[in-house]
């Protein structure tokens, strides 16, 4: 084999321009491939990189009678000591906080949690230290642990920040250390780790983490477990009623969303490899016809089949070598541009600190180079075992060298049209659903409004006492701020929700109808105008007015959605809202608006209630001020931040962007799938057209001798056009009709991707089929008039 890869190096050396021409298709084919692959791996298919991560468990409860969001504390504390069962549990709490004392104030998302987290997972910090057991003890002074991005983004990265004080929510902690940049832990945005101190006083809803028993199986803690809840139901069966606890593996699961994009992703470039595949499949057939004589001289010296089929073999390898290593080259300035792209979306994507072309990456890479090799080697192989040998060595060229190296010429164009059209579908279908979105209507105006969330307190406890600790409080904080921010030039109203539409927040109250199930719907605490700045049209009724204080009858507002639900043949206003709340106030309804996006852009309007917020007002820790103004609004938003500041130089200003920018990041999604998918349309157009017109120009030389005969009879320049061209359609529509079939079922799985747009959507498949057509067409043009207008008294004495 030594000898072949020998001799092959020296052949592929004698022909450079070919050889950078496989190795260039290669190189993007690969390179590509590579590039998504360690993304998927990091993402995906990595095991958690925790100490025995085997052994960790997530422990859950479940109640058929009430609803339940975690573990509740006296729960955990009850059975958090089992040792038979655990070497320790680690409860915690996700958590928006604010912080300030590093510069600007800002929100961001913390973790109170068990100081044993760090030490159960093998964690150690990059600078300074985690937290450790003596943090959580009652009487320890508040410290704290910081991420790397926050370390960079607020710290500039300064190795002396350990040590420093930090307010987190008015409290003051001490930064014990910093994570290295690949900690992750529950979900990717946390950026502070403080200690979590329970007493049997705690209400709290807790996550559970836990390290089982080293020999014992997760389902027979799980057993034990359940035992457990048998006795917590047993002291009170009303509120416990069919109390479960489950204990399974730990697993950071990847949200749907992200995981079929990917998966997508990686189908795609896996379709480029294969339309790269064919179109190295043509050149190396292209060389092979041409080397016939050569082989057919070996054979006739003694050389067996295998024996021609090693070299064939040594060729191949050495071209995916080449190609695997200059796909590596494209691999990492690849994987730095997606790497780019994905920092830049509107959210931080899972465990991409991990992102690199580490071990794995290259045993995939080994893998697809050795595949290849196989997969390159089919066509001249195939070509060999048909060749007559006599003939070959009497003639110069081999009786099956017009036949079946066309046939396999033509199988090649099917399949690159056939991966083509599979790769414009899922494109097209992308692209049309991602124009459908944005011009849909959001049921509001979202120009010239500036959103800016101004939140108080965290979503577990409120700011410090004396502040805005309670609702009054909170109140009349932001009664004068929206004044004070109505008296800037260029505004024209302020309004202030405590759940943005399309913000990712959803803050629900219970509503129930005369006989109907108890239902958990979208609420929105506002201020009276709201509807006007954002532009949301009112129907019936009236909206709030600044009458509509504490002390007045409690009043809503509901969309169409919920006054038909509610209140179907009767005019809602004046009528009473229903509530599953015991004791809760009568609330009436005084006005109707129109149905509105709510928390997904994907998914239809529901029922949806807006209460005044000097009424009820709650989950103010993502509130967010609404601004219509006459200018550009982004260039309000320093001056309006300023004023902020000016009432409480404590108050984080964030997620400062305009109503147009948030209906953007919304749709990030669909926006980034029919970017990649474009840009592998355009690269899968360029492969294809190099593909067929390499293969309709070899296999146009191979019927010189058939054009000069047809020529000599009387046949024009546009009949010797008209038959290459028809030879090359032919299986390029054979190719179409066969990957149809290919193209319904990936709309299938794109389904779920897709807004109001069908899988099987015509104008799609027929632009994507005309396309991959006016390729072929336009490739083959080139070698079809040089064909005909070549001199057919030359191509006869020649043969």
């Amino acid at each position: 084999m030594t000898k072949d890869l020998l001799l092959a190096i020296r052949w592929l050396g004698k022909h450079p321009l070919f050889t950078a021409s496989v190795t260039a298709i290669l190189a993007l084919g690969i390179g590509a491939n590579t590039a998504v692959f360690s993304v998927v791996d990091a993402v995906l298919l990595r095991p958690l990189p925790y100490e025995s991560s085997e052994r960790l468990v997530r422990i859950e409860e479940s109640s058929a009678k009430v609803p339940m969001n975690g573990v509740p504390a006296q729960d955990y504390l009850e059975w958090r000591e089992r040792s038979d069962l655990f070497d320790r549990t680690v409860p915690f709490i996700k958590d928006f906080v604010t912080i300030s004392g590093a510069g600007e104030p800002d929100q961001i998302s913390a973790l109170r949690t068990s100081a044993e987290l760090f030490s159960v997972l093998g964690a150690r910090a990059q600078l300074g230290r985690a937290l450790i057991e003596s943090d959580g003890e009652f009487n320890a002074p508040n410290s704290a642990v910081i991420s790397d991005r926050l370390w960079r983004r607020q710290w500039n990265a300064d190795p002396g920040v350990v040590g420093r004080s930090l307010a987190v929510s008015g409290t003051l902690f001490t930064i014990a250390g910093v994570m290295p940049p690949d900690f992750e832990f529950s979900s990717s945005d946390i950026d502070l780790w403080t200690p979590l101190r329970l007493t049997p006083a705690s209400t709290n809803n807790l996550q559970v983490l836990g390290r089982v028993k080293k020999g014992l199986a997760v389902k027979q803690v799980e057993s034990a477990m359940q035992v457990v809840g048998h006795r917590l139901e047993d002291r009170n069966p009303q509120q416990r009623a069919g109390l479960q606890v489950t204990v399974s593996p730990w697993r950071e699961t990847v949200q749907r969303q992200y995981e079929l994009t990917l998966v997508f992703i990686l189908i795609a470039v896996g379709l480029i490899l294969l339309v790269a595949c064919a179109d190295v499949g043509g050149l190396l057939l292209s060389r092979a016809v041409q080397r016939q004589k050569e082989i057919a001289i070996r054979a006739s010296l003694g050389a067996g089949f295998w024996r021609v089929t090693q070299q064939l073999l040594a060729e191949s390898l050495v071209l995916a070598l080449l190609g695997s290593i200059a796909g590596m080259a494209v691999a990492h300035y690849a994987l730095q541009f997606l790497v780019k792209q994905m920092a830049a979306l509107p959210f931080a994507v899972p465990h991409m600190q991990r992102v690199a072309i580490n071990g794995r990456v290259l045993l995939f890479n080994t893998v697809l180079c050795l595949l290849l090799a196989c997969l390159f080697s089919i066509a001249p192989v195939l070509l060999a075992l048909k060749t007559d040998l006599q003939l070959t060595v009497r003639s110069g060229q081999g009786a099956s060298s017009s036949k079946h190296s066309a046939r396999i010429f033509s199988i090649l164009i099917a399949s690159e049209a056939a991966f083509a059209f599979l790769l414009l579908v899922g494109s097209g279908l992308m692209i049309r659903s991602l124009i459908r979105l944005q011009e849909a209507d959001h049921g509001l105006r979202p120009d010239h409004v500036l959103t800016m969330r101004v939140p108080l307190g965290t979503s577990t406890q409120p700011r410090p006492p004396g502040q805005y600790d309670t609702k009054p409080r909170q109140m009349a904080y932001y009664r004068e701020l929206i004044d004070r921010l109505r008296g800037v030039p260029g505004v024209g109203s302020v309004a202030v929700v405590n759940n943005l539409p399309l913000s990712g927040v959803n803050t629900t109250t219970p509503v129930q109808a005369a006989g109907g199930p108890m239902t958990l719907t979208m609420t929105r605490t506002i201020s009276p105008q709201y509807f006007s700045t954002m532009g949301i049209p009112l129907v019936a009724g009236r909206t709030f007015t600044e009458a509509d204080q504490a002390s007045a009858p409690g009043v809503a507002v509901v969309n169409e959605f919920l006054a038909r639900q509610l209140f179907s043949g009767r005019d809602p206003i004046g009528q009473m809202m229903p509530s599953a709340e015991r004791d809760a106030p009568s609330v009436m309804v005084v006005g109707v608006v129109r149905n509105t996006t709510q928390n997904n852009y994907d998914q239809p309007a529901k029922g949806e209630v807006y209460r005044p917020y000097q009424q009820f007002i709650f989950g103010a820790f993502m509130s967010t001020i609404v601004v219509r103004t006459s200018a550009d609004p982004l260039s309000l938003a320093s001056t309006l931040s300023k004023e902020v500041w000016a009432l409480d130089p404590n108050q984080p200003v964030v997620k400062v962007q305009t109503m147009n920018q948030v209906i953007a990041n919304s749709i990030w999604r669909p926006r980034f799938s029919a970017w990649i998918f474009s840009a592998l349309g355009v690269l899968a157009i360029l492969l294809t057209f190099v593909g067929v017109y390499g293969v309709v120009a070899y296999t146009a030389t191979l019927k010189a001798r058939e054009v000069a005969i047809r020529v000599a009879l009387g046949a024009t320049p546009r009949n010797v056009i008209a038959v290459i061209l028809r030879d090359a359609m032919i299986p390029l529509g054979a190719g179409l009709a066969i990957s149809f079939a290919g193209a319904l079922l990936l709309s299938r799985l794109l389904a779920s991707l897709l807004y109001e747009v069908a899988g099987t959507d015509p104008i799609t498949y027929l632009s994507a089929g005309a396309l991959v057509l006016a390729i072929g067409i336009v490739a083959s043009a080139g070698p079809a008039w040089r064909a005909a207008k070549g001199d057919p008294l030359q191509a006869l004495r020649n043969e």
